[in-house]
């Protein structure tokens, strides 16, 4: 059963994040933090219910075992977009159940909730090469330019500016 997220759904998704970046080859340290899914779940918990978000998910035989989020992003109009845009992630599976259309699945929610109930003009997300079939199967296309990518350090938390890692010791 594919069906929209629900508060209840929130420590799965965080799960299922957590394979994504895994799968994305973040580091086991940089996964098992506890503070980025804390981060995660008070975001879904804000806007699970927003306009401009929808995060989906499967189910088989009752337990979650996939989802998938898209979400409006206002950006400015272009040559290749006049209006709204849309932004595909949180795309990920159990392993015991991949394989079996639950990704075609929610991704297929997606785009159909991004046709019908949004004016996003194009939708993009981040593939992985495991991912990069089932997402020309929904016709998306590398984009001419790649996305690059820049980490803004800052202070941690509790730290003073002086007492804070160079960008050479973090």
């Amino acid at each position: 059963m594919i069906r929209p997220a629900t508060a209840g759904d929130i420590g799965t998704i965080v799960a299922l994040r957590a394979l994504m970046y895994e799968a994305m080859g973040a580091s086991s340290e940089e996964v098992s933090d506890i503070g980025w899914q804390q981060d995660a779940a008070r975001w879904l918990q804000l806007h699970l219910a927003d306009d401009d978000v929808r995060v989906v998910v499967a189910e088989a035989h009752g337990t979650v075992v996939s989802c998938a989020m898209g979400q409006v992003v206002d950006l400015m109009p272009g040559p290749t977009r006049r209006g709204a845009g849309g932004h595909v992630s949180n795309i990920a599976t159990f392993p015991r159940h991949r394989r079996l259309g639950f990704t075609h699945a929610v991704l297929g929610e997606l785009i159909a909730w991004f046709e019908e109930e949004t004016d996003v003009e194009v939708i993009s997300l981040n593939a992985t090469e495991v991912g990069r079939d089932i997402y020309d199967d929904y016709g998306f296309v590398e984009a001419r330019f790649p996305e690059m990518r820049r980490v803004v350090q800052r202070p941690a938390e509790g730290l003073s500016d002086e007492d804070s890692p160079g960008p050479d010791e973090a």
